[in-house]
């Protein structure tokens, strides 16, 4: 089965490679560095703003221009834009075989339903990694660039630790979108699935639940939501991997057992 699997993800890392959605979310992490690095770039030397509201705001938000103000700042993009990122990577993967036409094609092939699943997740899991690894390298460079104050050594650690756990549990949330796609046989239920879902993260996280929705969890462990986010119950950890894996399951269970004749 291992075999058939490895042989699968060949199939869907080439499919991914090749089409334009993978390079558009390369071009969009990279953005997401940009921004980050402009924005250290402008609180550092506010003169280089025009007069006006930009200028006014950035005065009076008492933010940092430094290292340790500019991982945070890292840490909490990342567990926004990665649950987007990712999960608009899981409805593409899942939702274009339906979208394209190309299910019944790739249903006959001599390989398992429960193999071809497997291989999209992890091909899935392996793309976010790309692309939370560019973020991780490209803000770092970008910061060195602006010649931030405070670098120490010291930061690294907890810094790799926070961003790619964080990452971890973004990806977590990729299969329930994976399901939503497959269920809803195209990628745009599954978009807006993840809009719902980004909304009430929003309302779990004001009203003091976030820890216990899954959506929120990623954006709590960054520190994006409260101030001793970091500190989240073992709930938490419990609710996200059971959602993760209710949605493989659930993707499994579909692909296996759904009517695939129309």
């Amino acid at each position: 089965m291992i075999i058939k699997i490895l042989l699968s993800l060949r199939i869907e890392i080439l499919k991914i490679y090749k089409s334009r959605i993978f390079w558009i979310t390369i071009a969009s992490s990279c953005l997401v560095a940009f921004i980050l690095g402009l924005m250290m770039l402008l609180v550092k030397n506010p003169d280089l703003l025009a007069p006006g509201l930009l200028k006014t705001k950035v005065s009076i938000a008492a933010i940092k221009a430094d290292w340790p103000s500019y991982i945070g700042f890292i840490n909490m993009a990342s567990g926004a834009i990665g649950i987007i990122l990712f999960g608009f990577a899981a409805s593409w993967i899942f939702g274009r075989e339906f979208n394209d036409k190309t299910l019944k094609d790739l249903l006959a092939l001599p390989v398992s339903r429960t193999v071809i699943v497997l291989s999209k997740i992890i091909a899935v899991s392996l793309w976010c990694i790309i692309l939370s690894t560019i973020i991780f390298t490209l803000s770092l460079l970008l910061g060195w660039l602006v010649q931030l104050p405070l670098w120490s050594l010291d930061l690294i650690p907890d810094f790799i630790i926070t961003f790619f756990i964080s990452a971890f549990l973004s990806i977590l949330l990729c299969p329930p979108v994976a399901f939503i796609a497959s269920l809803g046989r195209s990628y745009l239920p599954a978009i807006g699935f993840l809009v719902l879902c980004m909304g009430l993260a929003n309302l779990f996280g004001n009203i003091g639940l976030g820890a216990y929705f899954p959506w929120t969890i990623p954006m709590i462990y960054t520190g994006a939501v409260g101030a001793d986010a970091s500190r989240l119950p073992l709930a938490s950890y419990i609710i996200i991997s059971l959602t993760s894996f209710a949605g493989i399951l659930g993707t499994v269970f579909y692909w296996e057992y759904a009517d695939h004749s129309s």
